[in-house]
């Protein structure tokens, strides 16, 4: 195996990779009509989106991502000054406040143009306290 990716089915591919890129440090490598192909250059992360009932993939792919069952965790070394950089921007529909976890985590959530949840996470020790 090479690499892992996900590809999301929606037809709010522009304003998926515009999201994407602007609010993540992710670029554009592949783009047609039908599809768009992110990496994130630091990290090497990919991820892709794909438009629905695309004549060159087969039936079972051809419905929309409905806005459930998905979680997309982007780790980030400080969660707190994301979530401040973030809040400032008006296309952020952040649902879950930065809060700690029992676990170990600082974390919020924000969805995507697509309605894909953004898990916005930083590692910290397992000693937390939640809040």
């Amino acid at each position: 195996m090479k690499k892992v990716y996900s590809i999301v089915i929606t037809e709010k591919l522009q304003p998926c990779a515009d999201f994407y890129t602007y609010h993540f440090a992710f670029s554009v490598v592949f783009q047609e009509d039908w599809y768009v192909h992110l990496v994130h250059e630091a990290s090497g992360a990919e991820l892709a989106f794909m438009a629905p009932n695309s004549a060159n993939q087969p039936p079972q792919l051809h419905a929309a991502y409905q806005g459930a069952g998905i979680v997309l965790s982007i780790e980030v070394d400080n969660a707190e000054k994301e979530y401040r950089r973030l809040t400032k921007s008006q296309d952020c529909d952040i649902f879950l406040p930065i809060k700690d976890e029992p676990w170990g985590q600082r974390h919020f959530m924000l969805s995507d143009p697509a309605g894909v949840c953004v898990d916005v996470v930083e590692q910290r020790d397992s000693g937390g306290q939640a809040t």
